[in-house]
């Protein structure tokens, strides 16, 4: 009776559970967007108001736009930075943020940069708004003598390509490189990918075995005990290979030299639970 329901939940629990192995595994292996650093972002943050306010002045009676990824802008921050102080202040209604926007952004992809009008308006047609912000980042970096932004900025109206805005924004700072290293080893958005990969890990290490219990009851059925610990080190082995990209593949320090050893533990534990549990159903 309970056969069909029983076989189409481990084919489906085997997919999500594959699935969730290859995620993972981008994570780990898969493009990682540089870090800004905090000399750069504080710079952004003095020149980011003036370009907000010279966008409300340009935009007349335009409401609706999109904001077109910045080419050399490979971490993005530019263009998030930019794109979120115009939201709070609620001057444009920014209508880019796509599906296909979003899935770049999970899968830490690199966006396609629009610096030309023609281009941009193209890409303003197709998400029907009234005038699209695009450019160019000429220079964006920190050096021995201090911090240097240089960016081109277009504001384009979509439908007769007038532009509204075109302006070049230089700065420079030249105390920031002692910035506070705090800021950057306190921000919630770096302890972020390592709680998604531990309860991407929990997740995996519990549903291994319950995905497989047809295996294990087959196993274990055969009443070897050598057999019985052979499946247990397999299940192990794969359990600590998740910790090991869980940990980022780093064990040069204590902290995560400790927390690998104690999730192979706890991993163990786990599968010799339900091994004896799939051998009670087996005794019954």
């Amino acid at each position: 009776m309970f056969k069909l329901p029983f076989l189409l939940l481990s084919k489906m629990g085997g997919i999500a559970l594959a699935a969730g192995i290859a995620w993972l595994g981008w994570q780990h292996l898969g493009p990682v967007k540089p870090d800004a650093g905090a000399p750069r972002l504080d710079l952004l943050e003095e020149a980011i108001p003036q370009i907000v306010e010279d966008i409300r002045g340009a935009r007349g009676d335009i409401r609706s736009a999109a904001l077109l990824h910045f080419e050399h802008d490979p971490s993005d921050k530019f263009t998030d930075t930019l794109r979120d102080a115009i939201e709070k202040q609620g001057i444009l209604d920014l209508r880019d943020r796509t599906v296909v926007e979003k899935a770049f952004d999970l899968l830490n992809l690199h966006h396609p940069a629009f610096p030309q009008a023609e281009e941009a308006r193209e890409q303003g047609r197709g998400l029907r708004v009234a005038a699209v912000i695009h450019g160019k980042v000429n220079s964006w970096e920190t050096a021995p003598e201090g911090t240097l932004l240089d960016v081109d900025l277009f504001f384009t109206d979509v439908e007769n390509g007038n532009v509204l805005l075109n302006k070049r924004y230089e700065k420079q700072s030249g105390n920031l490189m002692a910035a506070d290293a705090a800021r950057v080893l306190t921000d919630p958005v770096k302890r972020r990918p390592l709680l998604q990969r531990l309860f991407a890990w929990i997740l995996l290490v519990l549903l291994l075995p319950v995905f497989t219990i047809s295996f294990l009851r087959a196993m274990v059925r055969k009443g070897s005990n050598s057999k019985n610990a052979f499946v247990l080190a397999i299940y192990t082995v794969a359990d600590a290979l998740l910790a090991w990209l869980l940990v980022g593949a780093s064990l040069n320090a204590w902290l995560p030299a400790l927390l690998f050893f104690g999730a192979v533990v706890v991993a163990f534990l786990y599968n010799v639970r339900i091994m004896t549990f799939a051998l009670r159903l087996e005794e019954e």
